[in-house]
């Protein structure tokens, strides 16, 4: 997956119900797409680094 897409999936869990009704599990999940997204676009940015060598 790309990094886009692992940020898609986190807005996706946020945004999908009223946010007074989000429970801490649905953050918790948010969060962790959420750093597979970081950890997603750092590995994508170290490639096209490497390409532009």
């Amino acid at each position: 997956m790309t990094s886009n897409e692992y940020r898609e999936r986190a807005e996706r869990l946020l945004t999908r119900q009223h946010p007074l009704d989000l429970s801490p599990a649905v953050v918790e999940q948010a969060a962790v797409w959420a750093q597979l997204a970081t950890a997603a676009a750092i590995t994508e940015t170290a490639e096209l680094k490497a390409e532009a060598k």
